[in-house]
């Protein structure tokens, strides 16, 4: 951390202190950590369960899933790749990933997936960034597409990425490249992408190029048994009893086949902090520049 370790007062966050003690106690977290970093001053708390079933409170240092914020850092890799000349921003994909070749669209987005039309042209890198693909996710699809989603990637952690790929490929698009914004798995091809790019696996370069020259120790794709301890368990709301129940899919004993770009990354409050000031100090946070501030101003 840069500048002071003093607190913040505490005073003019207490409305926001309230609130959350307040989800808390309804059980919708179970737990969080704050951590607000302003002119090199921290502001932190820990409240609630990190596991509810072993009432194992939250600490400053718990290790989260962090799900879709694991985007930026992907994106962010992309955009260092860009800088060396190693792709453009209008590059097509299939430049790095024969399998999106050909593609073809839906002629309705909620109709038959058999009732398409050749894409007009290829998706680019840019298209990737911004999610406009015409890639989809199950949850942000309707139709009979969402349910083919649903069903071709049911299972892609035990993809490798090829195998995801492939599988990803044996759909339509719900839109031709460029025509409009659809969240995505847009950021997982990247992620394949860019091992593809660098010629060895995307989890070694996000760690060379990204995680260790920050310093996020505790930014990966699983949890090592000595670190395991310090997890917060992910939860989901049951539809049917309104109750949080824990996920059977973490926590994990092993590195994935399918490190995704989009979601996959565990990681604790001041790690993600290293890589929001670097963004917030245009590329460059401790003395250590990964991006350039134009870069930067083009990401935003």
């Amino acid at each position: 951390m840069a500048g002071s370790q003093e607190t913040v007062s505490t005073e003019q966050f207490e409305p926001f202190l309230k609130a959350a003690k307040d989800a808390i106690a309804r059980g919708d977290p179970p737990g969080l950590v704050v951590l607000i970093w302003r002119n090199s001053e921290i502001f932190d708390a820990a409240l609630g369960l990190r596991v509810v079933e072993e009432s194992l409170p939250m600490r400053r240092d718990t290790i989260f899933r962090i799900a879709s914020m694991t985007k930026p850092i992907t994106s962010a890799l992309i955009m260092m790749l860009m800088e060396e000349g190693k792709l453009r921003l209008n590059d097509p994909a299939v430049n790095w990933a024969p399998e999106l070749a050909n593609r073809r669209v839906l002629k309705d987005p909620e109709g038959p997936i058999d009732d398409t039309y050749p894409s007009p042209r290829e998706i680019t890198i840019e298209d990737l960034l911004t999610h406009r693909s015409g890639l989809a996710f199950d949850f942000s699809a309707s139709g009979p597409i969402a349910a083919a989603y649903r069903t071709t990637l049911e299972n892609s952690i035990a993809f490798g990425p090829d195998e995801f790929l492939e599988a990803l490929a044996t759909l339509p698009l719900c839109f031709a490249p460029g025509e409009r914004w659809r969240y995505s798995e847009s950021t997982n091809v990247l992620g394949v992408l860019a091992g593809r790019i660098a010629g060895k696996p995307f989890r070694d370069v996000l760690r060379d190029r990204i995680l260790e020259p920050l310093g996020m120790k505790d930014t990966d794709f699983w949890v090592p048994p000595e670190k395991s301890g310090r997890l917060a368990r992910v939860y989901s709301l049951d539809p049917r009893t309104g109750v949080l129940a824990p996920t059977p899919v973490w926590p994990r004993d092993a590195v994935p086949k399918f490190c995704s770009g989009g979601g996959g990354l565990v990681s604790t409050a001041d790690d993600y902090l290293k890589f929001a000031r670097m963004m917030l100090g245009r590329g460059e946070a401790d003395g250590v520049r990964l991006l350039k501030p134009e870069t930067v101003a083009v990401m935003t």
